[in-house]
């Protein structure tokens, strides 16, 4: 059996170990740190978010591509699951290939924390403490149906993010799973940072003009954790008034 060892170019091997540790050193200087890429405490490494993938995308000239692995839509039982296969190509050759799935059983689609629950809420309840110490109820998401298209989203980022990850050992840089397993509810005590109610909470707008939340839920460019929150602060008014006994909230 013949010994790789034997037939390793170490100069050539020392120039490609430089390039990658020049390539790094390049990419951490144009990420941006909760923008690009977040730290999570008490983790090894930090977490690269969809727009670091992105911009380490353009800058490898890189094309991605995507082919389903699995669509399930079942409409019936209230299941729907996506898994892609994401390519990169470089000059019409694949450099890298990752993959990713998501479905509406996961934790962030499948319930919802609200403040209170309907007296006519019919379903099964769960009694949780926030982070804050406040006290809220995590309830089935019967209406996972507007989720569908996020879900999908998410498993193409998944597959996207993991193709990235394999390109130039960024792996040793970045993690994914970090952010897709730690828990993301949404938090209605985000402070705005933009628009008419810049530095006001979700659940400050939310009490003095709840349309503009189903703008913010409604808007293509809002982020999905700010438009889970209006969604959450959205059904839990609706929850009060419910008057239809067949359903779970409305």
């Amino acid at each position: 059996m013949e010994s790789i060892i034997e037939n390793i170019d170490l100069e050539l091997l020392q120039k490609n170990v430089k390039k990658i540790s020049d390539l790094h050193s390049l990419i951490q200087n144009v990420l941006k740190k909760d923008y690009d890429y977040g730290i999570i405490p008490g983790t090894a490494k930090p977490t690269l978010l969809k727009p670091g993938a992105e911009k380490i995308c353009m800058l490898f000239e890189l094309t991605p591509k995507y082919e389903f692995l699995q669509n399930i839509e079942d409409y019936s039982n209230n299941f729907f699951s996506y898994s892609f296969k994401c390519s990169l190509y470089k000059n019409e050759n694949v450099v890298s290939e990752g993959v990713g799935s998501c479905n509406s059983k996961e934790k962030r689609y499948r319930y919802l924390l609200v403040n209170n629950l309907s007296s006519n809420y019919s379903g099964e309840s769960e009694k949780v403490q926030d982070k804050y110490g406040n006290i809220k109820y995590r309830i089935e998401n019967i209406e996972i149906y507007n989720y569908i298209n996020t879900i999908l989203k998410m498993a193409k980022k998944r597959a996207f993010v993991d193709a990235i990850l394999q390109v130039a050992s960024l792996s040793e840089m970045f993690t994914q799973d970090i952010e897709d397993l730690t828990d993301l509810e949404a938090d209605n005590n985000f402070k705005m940072n933009f628009g008419k109610y810049k530095g006001k909470t979700l659940e400050e707008i939310y009490k003095e003009d709840k349309s503009y939340l189903v703008w913010l839920k409604n808007n293509e460019k809002t982020d999905e954790k700010i438009k889970k929150a209006c969604d959450n602060l959205l059904i839990e008014e609706n929850a009060k008034d419910v008057n239809d006994g067949n359903k779970l909230y409305q």
